[in-house]
């Protein structure tokens, strides 16, 4: 009797809980409505004003009260309503109101052509920031009227790569890798075995590091109109002063926000606000291309976070996605935009044979992001089409696996004693307790090379290419989208609205809606998951307290571990390191 009255209690907990909840939620309902106004414009031209650090690359989960139609602008939804302003009427010119974004190189470029096809209209576009760093003066370049705070900061000197290698660490644990690779630029696993990079490994990275160099000078002279050389110049004794910047052509004024608001006076409207009003337009039509955004670590089972930073590719989410894509009437194509470094090969593997059933069916055209590398490219090989940005980072075409060894650890260390009993030669295989022998590492290294072929045998079948050929580009190395231009690993440079206009040429469709998977979950689908499972904002907040190396490192593991270990032993194709341009 007294568990049936504490059950009755608990259940009248969460209907109370649920239903404060619920009443909330209509109150905010009905203040937003209050305070937001109608959809109009003014009834003269307005300047619009373009924010860059609230984009987002996918579709995000927002909290229980957050209003569905005002959630933060994706970088598609960015560019295609900068390029709609281009024709609009009512937008008199874009004012960039630049703060520093956690933009991707190709995301970056998106935005960067978005803004050139505005300005190549005749309308005006201003941009003002408190510092320039290279991306954003990337972006910024594409206007022709760069304003600079009297105080700010110019830093605009080049890139750099930055790899941390763990070996001399491990060792002082007495952590022993175990890992094996094939392609001789597959590089992900040296971090944990050297000191620094290999020949070929090097010979990659400054080779891709060229291609980016190059773009970034490309830009800034194309944009302040003026030769390679003196942008190389520019670059290599940058400007930091305001004053300086503004004597040698970094910027064409130095002004204060406040300024640049009078001058182009109270008509203006948010980027934010234009796009929301423009989503139901979007959404709309007689048919759908559904565009399905996976980005982060591919792993198995279903999508998820880290608390240490980074979104997983959940096979089992993305499976059922294409295969509801697949089967709705009326998506007349699919794109599927990848934004990943890779991850585990066989759940990789099993995303690639859902995408060969839905290209039977429909148009089936991959979007590159920032990333779409090893794993992140054997989702997109077998696509009609493949479209990527000048600075994705895609190929990597190779596989590595294996373990660490932790005895030493355990014994050393930790003076621990471990005892295995076994059964067959090969029975701990896998275990950290103790190395591959060279029978194991046979075997072990057999079947990365057995998966090594079925990749490369796929990509032939995909991109219509030989093995042989295939080869000659892949072993793990690492190409630019340029690049891989060139060695026919994509077929065009362009956006993910690039790639939706093509799908939607490809089904014949002129009047179609915009159908972006995931899409925003109910409030109730928000609740109940929540009340199901709590989010862990404390814990994720302590990560935020730990200095940037380690959180660094902890989130390179933890991609490493959903690779590795999100389904017990197996092939990992996954990215040598992380880049990122500042």
């Amino acid at each position: 009797m007294a568990e049936g009255s504490r059950n009755s209690s608990r259940l009248l907990i969460w209907i109370a809980a649920i239903g404060a909840l619920i009443a909330i939620s209509v109150t905010v309902a009905v203040l937003l409505l209050i305070q937001g106004g109608g959809p109009g414009f003014s009834q003269n031209p307005e300047w619009m004003v373009v924010r860059l650090d609230e984009l987002s690359e996918a579709p995000v989960t927002q909290g229980l009260l957050a209003d569905p139609e005002d959630l933060p602008p994706l970088t598609s939804e960015m560019s295609l309503a900068i390029q709609t302003a281009a024709d609009d009427e009512d937008i008199k010119g874009i004012f960039l109101d630049l703060k520093p974004a956690s933009m991707g190189w190709a995301q970056a470029q998106e935005i960067r052509d978005a803004l050139k096809t505005f300005t190549a209209s005749g309308k005006p576009c201003i941009v003002w920031s408190e510092q320039l760093t290279n991306l954003d003066y990337y972006v910024a370049t594409a206007c022709d009227d760069i304003r600079l705070m009297p105080a700010g900061i110019t830093l605009v000197n080049g890139l750099a790569i930055t790899q941390t290698y763990y070996a001399e660490t491990l060792s002082e644990l007495n952590i022993e890798p175990n890992f094996l690779h094939v392609g001789d630029f597959k590089s992900a696993v040296e971090p944990y075995e050297r000191t620094g990079p290999s020949a070929p490994a090097a010979e990659a990275t400054n080779y891709l590091l060229d291609s980016l160099y190059t773009q970034l000078l490309t830009g800034i002279s194309e944009g302040r109109t003026i030769s390679m050389d003196a942008a190389r110049d520019l670059v290599n004794d940058p400007p930091m002063a305001p004053d300086d910047a503004l004597e040698r052509g970094l910027v064409d004024a130095l002004a204060y926000r406040d300024e640049v608001i009078d001058e182009i006076g109270e008509d203006r409207i948010s980027s934010r606000r234009y796009i929301k009003n423009k989503r139901v337009g979007w959404a709309s039509g007689d048919k759908k291309i559904a565009v399905i955004y996976a980005s982060g670590t591919i792993m198995s089972g279903e999508s998820g976070s880290s608390l240490f930073g980074g979104n997983a590719i959940g096979d089992q989410t993305v499976i059922n996605q294409l295969n509801e894509a697949r089967d709705d009437d009326e998506v007349a194509a699919i794109v599927l935009r990848v934004n990943s470094p890779g991850g585990s090969g066989s759940a990789s593997d099993r995303m690639w044979r859902a995408i060969q059933l839905a290209k039977e069916n429909k148009p089936f055209v991959v979007s590159m992001g920032d990333y779409a590398a090893s794993g992140g490219y054997y989702m997109s090989m077998s696509a009609d089409r493949i479209f990527a940005e000048p600075g994705t980072l895609t190929g990597s075409i190779g596989v590595f696996g294996g373990k660490l060894d932790l005895s030493g650890l355990y014994e050393e260390n930790l003076k621990m004693s471990i005892v295995t009993f076994q059964r067959g030669d090969n029975a701990a295989l896998l275990s950290s307790n103790h190395g591959f022998n060279e029978d194991g590492e046979r075997i072990y290294k057999s079947f990365l090379e057995g998966f090594y072929t079925t990749f490369i045998t796929k990509v032939g079948e995909g991109r219509e290419m030989s093995v042989e050929d295939v080869h000659e580009v892949a072993q793990g190395r690492v190409w630019t989208g340029e690049q891989a231009l060139e060695r026919n690993l994509v077929d065009e440079l362009g956006s993910v609205n690039d790639a939706i206009e093509y799908a939607a040429a490809q089904a014949a469709v002129e009047d179609y809606g915009i159908l972006r998977i995931p899409q925003q979950k109910t409030f109730m689908e928000t609740l109940l998951e929540e009340l199901a499972e709590p989010s862990d904002d404390q814990a994720r907040a302590l990560v935020a307290e730990l200095p940037a190396p380690m959180r660094d490192a902890f989130r390179m593991s933890a991609q490493l571990e959903w690779a590795l270990g999100s389904e017990g032993p197996g092939a990992a194709a996954m990215l040598p390191f992380e880049i990122t341009v500042r």
